[in-house]
């Protein structure tokens, strides 16, 4: 009876993380922004539903944090923007390797963002 019941205990464990997606790795992005559209890259570190990593931008490396939940993916990230602080906020829906939602801008403005996994080998962030 021991036996059984921990079997359907365990059962009921993993349907609970069987659906679970990992976004761990490089992700190739763009986000629409009234200056056209911006391409940048994205390293996820995932454990359980916290995210940490990096953006890599022309512009510079920016670090990361967020949250995973079933497939509702969201992070943020800070950039200077003309000496002014400037919050990036991006929520999204994976689909397998591909993500798409929006970008909050600081508050002011929401436009289209998206991103897929990359082919390639993840490489460590650059130190600013």
């Amino acid at each position: 009876m021991k036996n059984m019941l921990l079997a359907l205990v365990l059962g009921f464990a993993a349907l609970g993380t069987a659906g679970a997606q990992s976004v761990s790795g490089e992700w190739d992005a763009s986000m629409n922004t009234p200056g056209g559209p911006r391409p940048f890259r994205i390293l996820f570190v995932q454990e359980g539903e916290k995210l940490t990593g990096t953006v890599r931008r022309t512009a510079g490396d920016l670090p990361l944090e967020g949250t995973i939940k079933g497939n509702d993916v969201k992070f943020r990230y800070m950039l200077n923007y003309n000496g002014s602080p400037l919050a990036m906020t991006m929520s999204a829906t994976l689909a397998g390797n591909e993500m798409k939602g929006i970008v909050d801008i600081a508050g002011q403005m929401q436009d289209e963002f998206s991103a897929k996994r990359s082919s390639g080998v993840a490489t460590p962030p650059q130190k600013p």
